[in-house]
């Protein structure tokens, strides 16, 4: 291995959740992302005081709590350094954080750190600073490209160069959005330059299946649960994959009508508002479409509303949040479970948390909707990027262990699943 390159996991490998990692050369230092997990009340990184304050930069791929949550506690260690982010990922932000201290108080724990705290932390836009030649320079010695990585609105990949060295970290990726486009670094940017090491989301494991896979079990069951007079509650996050589930649902099943929580259509109507912004984000056939599936949403704008459409004909109905840990998603589950011919639908990761609420009359299923990377995305990653060395993130012990196995049969052999010391 080479010298001066060193990766530490202070969360986030052999898991799913609570993401970060520590990227050290020999005089610069880097953080990846700083996230909770929700389970046990809520769990924080394995921060290490000392390194904290000897570090750079920190960056943050994306919104979602399992990689922002635990950024103001950076504060109490004396970090007091860039956050670089997109705006986008600024903007989401504070709705995340409120998700956040919601799940915490909701499970008689305390915040390990102030509501403003948020407000304390120094942000810097990687979009609003973006050079010609690609790259945003921080200081000799570091510097960093990124693209959208297909996870949600803001979401990025970041390429960094670190003390001559190239490091590539995925965030959460998937190719396979149906209005997210995802992207890969130019061969340009590497100027025939190899990747020292890659931090590559492996969420899924060794799972084969592609989108349209998941995509058709899923809609079958919409189909049999409206068919048997019941209606469907589908947890998702505030942002991300409810986007394209409307898309799908509208155009491959468009006699099942769909609700939507307020907050939910405002986000969503965002993005088309604030078009000239998201373009950066969405693909290039997505506009359209979005905004046909948008106009047929029914909006829910509180209790009253709630109950009458429980009372009424049988929706599809989406509701914050993806876990249903919080309001008003677990309410819809306490009035959907007396009830055999109704459904909730999970389509992304359920923690233990998650898993302890598995209602009782009415069905209780999970059927995934890619936001992440299985056996085939993590090979066509490799592929593409031909990493010197790869550490495998996002997924727990038996999963990604599983994976190592069926990469090295394809002749991947420096693939990790837990720690990388030195590079």
């Amino acid at each position: 291995m080479q010298e001066h390159l060193k990766v530490d996991v202070w969360g986030g490998a052999g898991e799913h959740g609570r993401s970060c990692y520590l990227v050290e050369g020999k005089e610069i230092s880097i953080l990846l992302d700083c996230g909770g997990k929700k389970e046990c009340g809520g769990l924080y990184p394995q921060i290490v005081a000392d390194q904290v304050r000897s570090l750079n930069s920190v960056f943050l791929s994306h919104s979602h709590e399992d990689h922002m949550a635990a950024l103001p506690l950076l504060l109490q260690y004396g970090y007091t350094g860039d956050i670089w982010l997109t705006t986008e990922t600024h903007r989401q932000l504070p709705s995340y954080a409120r998700a956040w201290r919601s799940y915490i108080l909701s499970q008689g724990m305390k915040m390990p750190y102030e509501t403003d705290d948020w407000e304390k932390l120094h942000y810097r836009f990687i979009d609003a600073e973006l050079q010609e030649d690609g790259w945003v320079s921080i200081f000799p010695g570091l510097r960093f490209c990124f693209g959208p990585s297909g996870h949600l609105p803001g979401a990025v990949w970041l390429l960094l160069e670190i003390e001559g060295r190239l490091v590539f970290y995925s965030g959460d990726y998937s190719s396979e959005s149906t209005l997210l486009q995802a992207t890969m670094p130019d061969q340009s940017l590497l100027k025939g330059r190899q990747i020292d090491v890659a931090i590559v989301d492996a969420a899924y494991g060794d799972a084969a299946e592609d989108q349209s896979f998941h995509l058709a079990q899923l809609l079958d069951k919409l189909d049999v649960v409206h068919q048997r007079g019941g209606h469907v509650l589908l947890p998702v996050p505030l942002i991300g994959r409810g986007l394209d589930l409307i898309v799908e649902i509208n155009e491959r099943l468009p006699k099942l009508p769909i609700a939507a929580e307020i907050n939910l259509i405002k986000e969503w109507e965002r993005l088309i508002i604030q078009l000239p912004t998201s373009k950066q984000w969405l693909r290039s056939d997505s506009v359209s479409k979005f905004e046909e599936a948008l106009c047929k949403v029914k909006h829910i704008a509180g209790e009253s509303d709630r109950r009458l459409l429980l009372e009424g004909e049988p929706h599809i109905i989406l509701s914050t949040d993806g876990m249903m840990l919080n309001e008003p998603a677990r309410s819809y589950g306490k009035w959907l479970s007396d009830n055999s011919k109704h459904a909730i639908v999970f389509t992304g990761h359920l923690s233990e948390d998650a898993n302890a609420f598995t209602g009782e009359g009415c069905e209780f299923v999970s059927y995934r909707y890619k936001v992440h990377q299985g056996l085939p995305d993590v090979q066509r990653m490799l592929l593409e990027l031909q990493p010197l060395q790869v550490l495998l993130v996002h997924a727990d012990v038996h999963k990604t262990e599983r994976l190592i196995k069926h990469l090295a049969k394809h002749g991947y052999n420096k693939v990790h699943g837990q720690l990388l010391q030195q590079m």
